[in-house]
């Protein structure tokens, strides 16, 4: 197959996409601030036939030129109806953060369907996963050793560009696509890590939107560094998951306060399952039942099921392309907040993470496990974190005091049982934009609508970007 030319059959399209008024209008007159290559056939992961793949180089750091740049590669599936011209463009973002958008490019395609006939779908990577150069460090991706050991030999390898990583920078490099395709307004898509990343662009780049659609949302601004929501929607959530189910009777939030008094009293950590909990979200209502049914198994004396249930072998994290461990890890340290000062050496952080532990005020929030429990003996609170490098004077975070956010109409999905990322900070997330309005999906779990695209919230979603979309003209 022949390399097809950025203003050739893709370009036609692209050029004509947006509705984007004056703003839009005067971005697509100016040429493109950055050199872009030929669109060329995508080599590696899911490629469907008329998916095309290009790059752009960015700077590390936009105003410290001297750090170098790096590729940041995208894919375009043009619109279908080629006999007609492109009405538009959808830019879709993963999560993770450190999974590659255009992994999930066919997921795209069935969610948003026949949006896609007459619109381009345009996948960045974010910087350090899948086509932009994606972060390896080889011990953490390949399991070798546990994230706190080997995630600052990661740090050394990255040395200044560590803070590089982060949501802003990522915010940013989706506006030069945008741009270097010569690009107006756009909808833009993001689910879980996704929509934090999506929320950043809609903050520093909100006059470049017509739609933004957010599927399992957490807040930029006013988040916890407890996420004392990830515990409460989870009980709650165990149980409605019992509740509603034929095979589960009886109280199932009371057997969970029974296993956590049942595990201390034997001297049992019950940090093993705190993970399990906060994981669960992903994968409702039976990873709830399952946590149910496994603390009643041990309480009578099958450890078995328990043993199955928190097993955290280290069995590596598959192909670098689809997703990078290590970039998570460095996005997570540098723009999610914690327990700490990140401008504190190690030393003073971890006494500030033992006083937090100490004088926390809404313990009931966490019941029925304790501070101590959750902030020390699980994994829930990014306490790899404790070793990574202190903020660079470069850094900027995913919102800015001074950014205001898009007035385009918003939509953010969540599920009714997750509680990796709960209806309430979807709530938090929507009382941020002036036009956005919520739908939570009754008995979903984490990403309701993207790996499903006959759910309700993926029609929900479609509904609205047909309704925004088609009166945007």
């Amino acid at each position: 197959m022949a390399v097809v030319a950025l203003s050739a059959a893709v370009a036609v399209g692209l050029a004509a996409c947006g509705g984007g008024g004056d703003q839009g209008s005067q971005e697509q007159r100016r040429p493109p601030s950055l050199t872009i290559g030929d669109l060329h056939r995508c080599k590696s992961g899911p490629t469907p036939k008329s998916m095309r793949c290009g790059e752009i180089w960015v700077p590390f750091e936009r105003q410290a030129p001297s750090l170098g740049k790096t590729r940041i590669g995208f894919a375009v599936v043009p619109h279908s109806d080629r006999d007609r011209p492109s009405r538009g463009a959808i830019f879709a973002v993963e999560g993770g953060p450190g999974y590659a958008s255009s992994w999930t490019v066919r997921s795209y395609v069935k969610l948003f369907g026949s949006l896609l006939d007459r619109r381009d779908l345009v996948l960045v990577d974010m910087r350090g996963t899948g086509r932009s150069r994606p972060l390896d460090c080889p011990d953490l991706q390949n399991g070798r050793a546990p994230d706190w050991i080997a995630l600052p030999a990661c740090a050394e390898k990255l040395g200044p560009r560590f803070s590089s990583y982060r949501t802003s920078a990522a915010a940013d490099d989706i506006d030069d696509v945008r741009r270097a395709l010569g690009l107006g307004r756009i909808t833009l898509y993001g689910d879980s890590y996704g929509t934090f990343l999506a929320q950043s662009y809609a903050f520093r780049h909100p006059d470049t939107l017509n739609a933004l659609v957010l599927d399992s949302a957490y807040p930029v601004k006013g988040e916890s560094a407890w996420y004392p929501s990830l515990i409460s929607t989870g009980v709650r959530s165990l149980a409605i998951a019992c509740r509603r189910s034929p095979a589960c009777s009886g109280n199932a939030r009371r057997r969970l306060r029974r296993l956590v008094v049942w595990l201390r009293a034997r001297h049992r950590g019950v940090g093993a399952l705190v993970d399990a909990l906060a994981a669960a979200g992903n994968s409702p209502p039976d990873a709830y039942l399952r946590i149910d049914r496994a603390g009643a198994a041990l309480r009578h004396g099958d450890a078995t099921p328990w043993k199955v249930l928190i097993a955290q072998a280290k069995l590596g994290y598959g192909h670098l392309r689809h997703f990078s461990l290590a970039q998570e890890d460095i996005v997570s340290c540098n723009d999610y907040p914690l327990l700490w000062s990140k401008d504190a050496l190690e030393a003073e952080r971890r006494a500030q993470l033992e006083r937090k532990v100490r004088t926390y005020r809404n313990a009931g929030a966490l019941a029925p496990f304790k501070p101590r429990e959750v902030a020390l003996s699980s994994e829930t609170l990014y306490q790899y974190c404790l070793p990574a490098p202190r903020p660079s004077s470069l850094y900027e975070p995913p919102a800015g005091p001074g950014e205001h956010p898009t007035e385009a109409p918003v939509l953010v999905v969540s599920g009714e049982l997750d509680n990796v990322t709960s209806p309430y900070e979807g709530r938090l997330v929507a009382d941020e934009f002036p036009n956005s309005r919520r739908y939570v999906a009754r008995g979903a779990g984490h990403v309701a609508d993207l790996y499903d695209a006959g759910s309700p919230p993926a029609v929900r979603t479609r509904r609205f970007l047909r309704h925004v979309l088609n009166r945007g003209g």
